[in-house]
């Protein structure tokens, strides 16, 4: 149950950053008239984000109290790797070699750290 819990929280808080990411290309894509705190705002995306990242905290919250955050907190890197995929094959972002790399080496990281 920890483990879902983990994977609930890291899909809330990526969903909201990546969200946030929408919302601010969004704003950057209007007219530059209004302000753009303002342009950020009345956009739902940023909204969502706020309702997400909100969600994946409480959760979070909810993992810290039942393991200890030695054990629950290298899971994070798990968002990591959902935002590069997420950012390239959604967002069309180029994604250089040396990152592949690092989400390589972060998912062998993550793994060894599940088995202990």
């Amino acid at each position: 149950m920890d483990h879902f819990l983990i994977l609930v929280s890291i899909f809330f808080t990526t969903a909201g950053q990546l969200l946030q990411k929408i919302a601010a290309t969004k704003a950057a894509a209007m007219s530059p008239k209004s302000h753009f705190l303002k342009r950020i705002l009345i956009q739902h995306e940023t909204w969502w984000a706020f309702v997400s990242l909100a969600v994946g905290t409480i959760l979070w919250l909810v993992v810290l109290y039942r393991m200890e955050v030695s054990k629950a907190f290298p899971f994070l890197s798990i968002g990591l790797v959902l935002v590069i995929l997420v950012s390239r094959y959604h967002l069309k972002e180029i994604i250089s070699d040396k990152r592949w790399v690092g989400l390589g080496l972060i998912g062998t990281g993550i793994v060894l750290i599940s088995q202990s």
